[in-house]
């Protein structure tokens, strides 16, 4: 057994301090480079999380009118949408509010996660100016 132990002891195989620098320095131009990528990818769900839960609520609007003689609910939140099957998404809020001119509802939809972003807040009306397409711009009938 202490023969064995002698060879081992006795052994200078390893890494040297450069081939561990080298490696870290690879380590960390790797993580350099995924970091941002998964910061980019975490915002661009949210937003894509926002156009869903837009939709789902004027979804949920319309099933509104159609069980209140075509009238829209057009103040509130979206928790006032829940009777009508809308489930929101925690962290974004809606608001609800009438158009400036005619009839219809604007819905207004923002992410606490994407504070400051130029994607945040989001609107969508039902007035045919969108297309039923959510707008990074604040439609001039809402």
């Amino acid at each position: 057994m202490s023969s064995r132990w002698n060879r081992c002891a006795g052994d200078d195989r390893g890494f040297t301090l450069v081939e561990l620098i080298t490696v870290m320095v690879i380590i960390g131009v790797l993580a350099g480079i995924a970091i941002p990528l998964f910061l980019n990818q975490r915002s661009t769900a949210f937003e894509t999380q926002l156009k869903s839960d837009l939709h789902n609520a004027a979804i949920a609007e319309e099933s509104y009118a159609l069980h209140h003689d075509g009238s829209y609910l057009t103040i509130g939140t979206a928790d006032d949408l829940t009777a009508e099957g809308f489930r929101g998404t925690n962290g974004v809020a809606i608001a609800l509010s009438a158009p400036t001119s005619g009839t219809g509802f604007c819905l207004t939809a923002s992410a606490a996660a994407l504070a400051g972003k130029p994607d945040n807040p989001q609107w969508l009306t039902d007035q045919g100016t969108d297309g039923g397409v959510p707008q990074k711009a604040r439609p001039e009938n809402c």
